[in-house]
């Protein structure tokens, strides 16, 4: 009985990584069509780039793996893994600001509906909601 070749399970763990990173960009595709507006559709707009950089990278690891011949590609791996990353903790970071500025927005939307209504606007209620204007 002989040892399973190393390439053959680096090639099918980058086969393996590849297909699930291009299951997640188009999930967060999805996932950015419903959020589109606001600062929180902003933070996913960031992650669906992030996601789309994981993919690439992927694909050229998958590539790496196969043994495509065009080597002085692999050296972008490491900008776009960087790329990623940056792209991640900004979308992280866009998304921090969102629930730091919830409290503040709930206290501002109470105060309001405390208002009396105006112009005879007694039968309409106060709607707002946070995937439809900007926080």
């Amino acid at each position: 009985m002989t040892a399973p070749s190393l390439v053959s399970f680096d090639l099918l763990l980058a086969l393996c990584l590849f297909v699930f990173s291009v299951g997640a960009s188009l999930l967060a595709l999805n996932l950015y069509s419903l959020l589109r507006t606001g600062k929180m559709g902003a933070s996913w707009r960031v992650l669906t780039i992030a996601s789309v950089l994981f993919a690439l990278a992927q694909a050229l690891r998958l590539a790496k793996a196969s043994g495509w011949p065009h080597s002085e590609i692999f050296e972008l791996i490491g900008v776009i893994d960087l790329a990623f990353v940056l792209a991640l903790a900004y979308a992280f970071y866009l998304q921090r600001q969102v629930f730091v500025s919830a409290p503040h927005e709930t206290q501002q939307i109470k105060a309001a509906r405390r208002e009396e209504p105006k112009n005879g606007d007694e039968d309409e209620p106060l709607v707002l909601s946070a995937y439809d204007r900007e926080i």
